[in-house]
């Protein structure tokens, strides 16, 4: 649900909050509003989800093709820039240039390690890093 029908008001906060919710759909392959037994909300239950089972690959959406070894931590960063977008208190929200930002140096990591392991010879298994919910509820990129 977007933030405008909790409060009426639209500000640029708001437009920042809808992203972030476009985000997650795009990320979990959910709808922005599910049945209750299915966990509501879409931003409460990413955060439900997270403070569960913390930020991993499960909370992706299973029909992403994940073999390329970059697109987990990718998608990992983009929903630590959704969960941003959907603060609880607009304050903490970034300004749409802060999360094109992010977006930019999140997509340059992606090139950077692409290239590095395309000059490299060696072969090694993906390595996932799984976030702790402190570290993605109170997310500070």
């Amino acid at each position: 649900m977007t933030e405008y029908a909790y409060t009426l008001k639209i500000t640029e906060k708001c437009d920042i909050y809808s992203y972030g919710v476009v985000l997650l759909e795009l990320l979990t392959g959910r709808t922005p509003v599910q049945p209750l037994d299915q966990g509501g909300d879409l931003v409460s239950w990413a955060r439900n989800y997270i403070q569960v089972h913390s930020l991993s690959p499960g909370i992706l959406d299973d029909r992403v093709n994940v073999q390329d070894q970059n697109t987990i931590p990718h998608m990992i960063t983009v929903m630590k820039i959704a969960l941003l977008c959907t603060s609880l208190s607009p304050v903490d929200r970034p300004t749409m240039r802060e999360v094109v930002l992010m977006l930019i140096e999140s997509k340059k990591l992606v090139e950077h390690s692409n290239s590095s392991s395309s000059s490299s010879s060696s072969s090694s298994s993906p390595r996932h890093h799984t976030y702790s919910s402190d570290e993605l509820i109170n997310v500070h990129v």
